[in-house]
């Protein structure tokens, strides 16, 4: 199905994407309208080109297969949340941050959390879920802004995401660059405790300067702690975290946490219609299954587009020309982060872009510095890109978890926007090889 674009047609079928996208972001309507310019105009050049119906509906199809494991984990989100909400889980967690977590510090608190539990969890997704919602009840809770909040939370939950060896993208990226994992590993730290000290000390400073003068209402809140209740209500998200740590599948993992709710659900002899009516129209600010129905759409459209892209092998010429620098690493670096932008924002998940842009990196950073080089940084830039393009899988996943849009959170998710940095002046200091 491989075929040759001219520069024309590609920057027709970019331009149409991203401004579809952007505005469907900007005019809230639905982001499988926004990317429908730009398949429309994919599938126009492929069958000017002689590509086959029969070839497109396989690549589609395979496309599918590839997301859908993506969807349903919103599915079950849409349930897992709801499901909580309604068993007093979110409450209970709550009442249990207000009264443990030092208001002073809690945007860096947050972070720091968040961070070690993705690390242990290897997924942002799982970790936000686990400490995430509770974090934002909390930070309303003491008028504290959750649009920073959401930031620290997503920044310490791609801590694990990029770095943790449980994660499927730190194996993915080791393994398309041909690296070990040790190897990997040690190439992609260095940067990852600068960045995360960068980022901690910005979450310090902002602490410093906005979160004074809500201690007593954390105070108050604790005088009505009850252990009991805090212990019955951890048990959905200690099983959900169990199962992540036991290496059982995402949905099988998010099913068990759904299934202690509805137990807890069961047990305090909450209102059965309350959850199910919860689980498919939401409760509070939490998405139930019909907020959900948008955006699984759009990541089985995402998946179709994407596999396109790939078999037809769209960017593969332009990424080949436009990388020339051989003996600046710094000056690399900065070309293959640009590279690893246009392929993020155009192929709106994660695993694509990773095995896109290291495939087609490889060569020439093989050729002229080193592989582990190139694991930092597409760390630094592809991994955590995920995280930043509104359009993206896993920054739905995560705004749809928190309940605050992509464009609100990135400005203070400093670990994901300051690593790109990072990397570009860490390659100052190092040698080519």
């Amino acid at each position: 199905m491989r075929a040759t674009f001219s520069f024309t047609e590609l920057i027709w079928i970019i331009t149409l994407t991203v401004l579809g996208l952007m505005l469907a972001i900007v005019l809230d309507f639905p982001l499988l309208l926004g990317i429908a310019p730009g398949f429309g105009m994919l599938l126009y050049f492929a069958r000017v080109k002689a590509i086959s119906w029969q070839d497109i509906a396989s690549s589609c199809v395979n496309g599918l297969k590839r997301n859908k494991d993506v969807a349903w984990l919103l599915v079950f989100i849409g349930i897992l949340l709801p499901t909580w909400a309604v068993a007093g889980t979110i409450d209970d967690l709550n009442l249990l941050f207000l009264t443990v977590i030092s208001n002073e510090h809690f945007f860096l608190i947050a972070f720091l959390i968040t961070g070690i539990m993705s690390f242990i969890v290897g997924s942002s997704i799982g970790s936000l879920s686990i400490v995430g919602v509770p974090m934002m009840a909390t930070a309303e809770q003491l008028g504290i802004s959750v649009f920073i909040t959401a930031g620290a939370l997503v920044s310490g939950s791609f801590i694990g995401d990029r770095t943790s060896p449980l994660s499927s993208s730190f194996f993915l990226l080791a393994h398309s660059l041909e690296v070990s994992v040790k190897a990997h590993f040690r190439a992609i730290l260095p940067t990852m405790f600068i960045t995360a000290g960068v980022s901690g000390l910005l979450y310090s400073v902002l602490d410093w300067t906005m979160n004074q003068g809500t201690t007593a209402i954390a105070v108050t809140a604790g005088s009505q702690l009850h252990v009991p209740d805090i212990a019955l209500s951890l048990i959905p998200p200690v099983v959900l975290l169990i199962m992540i740590l036991s290496g059982m599948p995402m949905r099988r993992s998010f099913t068990a946490g759904i299934l202690a709710g509805i137990a807890l659900i069961l047990l305090r002899n909450a209102a059965f219609a309350d959850w199910f009516s919860g689980a498919l129209t939401g409760v509070d600010n939490l998405n139930g299954l019909w907020q959900m129905l948008p955006f699984i759409l759009f990541i089985l459209a995402v998946g179709m587009f994407s596999q396109m892209i790939e078999d037809t092998e769209l960017l593969q010429p332009v990424i080949n020309r436009y990388l020339t620098k051989t003996r600046s690493l710094s000056g690399t670096t900065r070309q293959s982060i640009g590279i690893a932008t246009a392929v993020s924002v155009i192929s709106p998940n994660q695993a694509f872009p990773i095995i896109v842009t290291a495939r087609s990196l490889l060569p020439h950073w093989r050729t002229h510095f080193s592989q582990k080089a190139l694991s930092r940084v597409l760390a630094d830039s592809t991994v955590v890109f995920a995280g930043i393009v509104p359009w993206s899988l896993l920054a739905i996943l995560n705004s749809s978890i928190l309940g605050v849009p992509v464009w609100q959170y990135v400005p203070f998710a400093f670990f994901l926007t300051l690593s790109p940095l990072i990397t570009i002046l860490y390659s100052l200091k190092e040698a080519p090889r």
